[in-house]
């Protein structure tokens, strides 16, 4: 019994110890959900500069609240295995040693380090979600993807030749459901090319501009767009730009 009480207080110290986040109180009367939200996203960082950002999670009963196909089917825990991809020199650590909640709880992983390589990274949240199905427990892999993390220069490539100025800006939203706005400065009247790209280097979507003095828009319908990641592009005979689209229906 005596070593029992002992393993328990060191468990509940280690535990503490490698909590580096406290969960927000304020979506505790969430049904479900994982904050920041794709459209929200994580907020950019600089290369040498320390970055730190908190994300929340509300872990619903029903699995259909995560997946509308898994609808009826209840959640015992949900775990957190990795996020794909962050930009190097970051790491993540969970409020709890095993990254792991139960239903109905609240949990956060905390984003920390110092980022050491510019880029556009495409981020996704990888966890395993644990139900019960006939008193068996039955493990799910999903993703919780369409987040970004921008470090440094992250696309903007703009060549002054001539006193020629051609600046490409991020899409909103991104990622896009329907309806995109893509924004380019230019201090003439031009033509611009403007394309869309799939991973592939396939052409999806291309269009000719005669461009305005100062801020231009562009609007792209993306609903008939496959969920995934696009290069969208815009060039004069002088300058091209790219950037990337997320597509999330």
């Amino acid at each position: 019994m005596k070593k029992l009480i002992i393993f328990t207080s060191i468990l509940f110290s280690v535990l503490f110890l490698h909590s580096q986040c406290t969960p927000d109180s304020i979506y505790a009367d969430s049904t479900f959900g994982v904050w920041p939200t794709p459209t929200t996203n994580f907020p950019p960082g600089e290369i040498g500069v320390q970055y730190y950002e908190i994300v929340n999670f509300k872990i619903p009963r029903d699995a259909g609240a995560i997946d509308s196909a898994a609808a009826g089917t209840f959640i015992d825990s949900i775990v957190l295995e990795s996020f794909t991809n962050l930009p190097p020199g970051l790491s993540y650590e969970c409020d709890n040693l095993l990254c792991s909640w139960r239903y109905d709880s609240l949990g956060c992983a905390s984003l920390s380090g110092t980022p050491t390589t510019n880029g556009s990274y495409q981020i996704s949240l990888d966890v395993k979600v644990w139900t019960m199905l006939f008193l068996t427990p039955i493990p799910i892999q999903y993703n919780f993807d369409g987040y970004v993390i921008n470090i440094g220069n992250t696309g903007i490539n703009v060549i002054n030749i001539d006193e020629s100025v051609l600046e490409l800006q991020n899409a909103i939203p991104n990622p896009s459901n329907e309806i995109t706005n893509i924004q380019f400065t230019t201090n003439k009247s031009e033509n611009i090319s403007f394309q869309i790209t799939n991973l592939l280097g396939e052409t999806i979507y291309i269009d000719n501009v005669i461009s305005k003095r100062g801020v231009n828009d562009i609007l792209v319908n993306t609903s008939n767009f496959s969920e995934g990641i696009y290069i969208y592009s815009i060039s004069n005979t002088i300058t091209k730009s790219s950037k990337r689209l997320v597509v999330s229906h």
